[in-house]
């Protein structure tokens, strides 16, 4: 039976802490974030990213987004579309002069 909270002595609930922090034992955070990683079929990336499947197999095939594939079918995890989105982001480079400056910290 695992134990609540209330039920360790202030030293075992230190070396919990301790473990969790020096990555020894699965935090709850990150034993959510392995539980709600996506998966993505063919088509579910095909309607997620708004394109047909000629333009997702020359994505595949030249090497700009990965993949997993069993048989015929192809698999994407969150990872693969983070990467590819990431690899091909652009900061914007024109800025509208009657927007505001953003100044420190604050938040718009």
């Amino acid at each position: 039976m695992k134990k609540k909270n209330s039920d360790f002595s202030e030293k075992e609930l230190l070396e919990k802490i301790l473990s969790i922090l020096a990555g020894k034992e699965d935090s709850p955070v990150r034993a959510k974030q392995v539980c709600t990683r996506q998966l993505y079929s063919n088509k579910e990336l095909m309607d997620l990213l708004q394109v047909k499947d000629r333009y997702l197999k020359k994505l595949r095939d030249n090497g700009y987004i990965g993949y997993s594939r069993e048989g015929d079918k192809y698999w994407y995890t969150q990872d693969d579309v983070n990467k590819f989105l990431r690899k091909f982001h652009y900061e914007a480079f024109a800025t509208n002069p009657n927007l505001p400056e953003r100044k420190g910290g604050d938040v718009w």
